[in-house]
């Protein structure tokens, strides 16, 4: 007699059981590289105090930018001594940066710390490496009671 025995057979789908590991390597690599930037990110910040201490360190030294990205309306109310006032959201912001030393050490300031940023990532993409922020901009800038220049 032929008897028929049906086997089960239940193939096992290697490539879904193998996705598991190759999703937590993929995942540990991108929460890794989100801190890396949020720490490379951060080293550029400066807060008032420091900021001041790098301005002081480079008087008079040309490899040293002081940049206020904010509209001439704000600058002329006020802003840090030897600032050079480059308007973000002017047109010719990009050609006045390219006219700037690639090789100098730029800090760049706003009113609160959103168009440093900004400004920040657009130097970096054209070639400029030494860039910091003031951390908070002119505003934490004055409540840390740090001195401005106005327009008379």
């Amino acid at each position: 007699m032929n008897h028929v025995r049906a086997i089960s057979y239940k193939p096992q789908d290697s490539s879904l059981h193998n996705k598991k590991p190759y999703k937590i390597i993929i995942f540990s690599v991108c929460v890794l590289l989100l801190f890396i930037g949020f720490a490379a990110a951060n080293e550029q910040l400066l807060s008032p105090s420091d900021a001041q201490k790098m301005i002081a360190e480079n008087a008079g030294n040309p490899k040293f930018i002081l940049l206020d990205v904010r509209t001439k309306d704000d600058y002329d109310s006020g802003h840090i001594e030897g600032a050079k006032l480059m308007n973000y959201y002017a047109t010719n912001f990009l050609r006045m940066a390219s006219q700037l030393d690639r090789d100098a050490t730029i800090l760049i300031y706003c009113q609160k710390g959103r168009q440093s940023p900004q400004a920040f990532r657009e130097f970096e993409k054209n070639g400029f490496s030494t860039l910091y922020i003031l951390d908070g901009g002119i505003s934490e800038w004055v409540n840390a009671g740090l001195p401005l220049v106005r327009k008379d």
